[in-house]
């Protein structure tokens, strides 16, 4: 049926640039070969655009149809036919790029992975971030096994540290120090939120900023490094 209809357009496109490009008179095509034309072409113009498996074919098939007939129609009535083309196809374009891009948008909206994007700044990406809804900067480090707060970063998102155990240890520079394990209700960024998230609260003075670890990042799609910056993706 599929091959069927292409090759009946073909024909009917065929037919009329042949007759055009010979110089003969469509307007001979009165009265029963006009209206076979226009019936032939209504009949395809329904077929095409009710043929559930080729729904885009069939809406351009469509205005292909339509354009035939406004072929015809003109030369038939002795009206320039050039003019009348160019507007019929550019409203028809027009018509259907509109509603195809608004589709289009919301179906790459709707699919497309939410990222935020983050320049170096120093030795260092640092991402404004919010931990249980409380915003303060955080350095992104996929070499921490963990995300880790500063004391009171801690406090700032509502974690009571006179009630955790600092009893993990953790070797920096400095020597060994003890931080305390903490679950976190949700650590956003920009639109990228990742809920109950394992962390480690570090004693002050562990810590110039608060790390955005592998408990966090693991949880994302992807994280990317490309020369200043790092793509964060869910």
């Amino acid at each position: 049926m599929f091959a069927f209809l292409i090759s009946a357009i073909v024909a009917l496109g065929g037919a009329l640039l042949y007759l055009l490009s010979t110089g003969s008179s469509l307007e001979a095509m009165q009265g029963p070969p006009i209206a076979i034309t226009v019936i032939g072409a209504l009949i395809l113009l329904y077929l095409l655009s009710h043929h559930n498996n080729e729904r885009r074919f069939g809406r351009l098939a469509a205005i292909a149809a339509l354009g035939a007939i406004a072929v015809v129609g003109a030369v038939s009535t002795r009206v320039d036919p050039v003019p009348m083309i160019k507007n019929f196809f550019a409203v028809a374009h027009g018509e259907l790029t509109t509603g195809d891009r608004d589709i289009a948008a919301s179906i790459a909206a709707a699919s497309a992975p939410a990222s935020v994007r983050i320049r170096k700044i120093d030795d260092g990406f640092l991402a404004n971030a919010e931990v249980n809804g409380q915003a303060f900067p955080m350095l992104v480090d996929s070499g921490a096994a963990t995300v880790v707060l500063r004391q009171s970063d801690a406090e700032k998102a509502g974690i009571d540290v006179t009630h955790v155990t600092f009893d993990t240890p953790l070797k920096t520079a400095n020597g060994t120090s003890y931080l305390a394990p903490v679950r976190l209700k949700s650590v956003r960024v920009g639109q990228l939120t990742v809920e109950d998230v394992e962390a480690l609260v570090a004693k002050p003075g562990t810590l110039n900023e608060s790390l955005l670890g592998m408990s966090f990042l693991r949880r994302l799609t992807s994280y990317q490094v490309a020369g200043d910056f790092i793509t964060l993706r869910q």
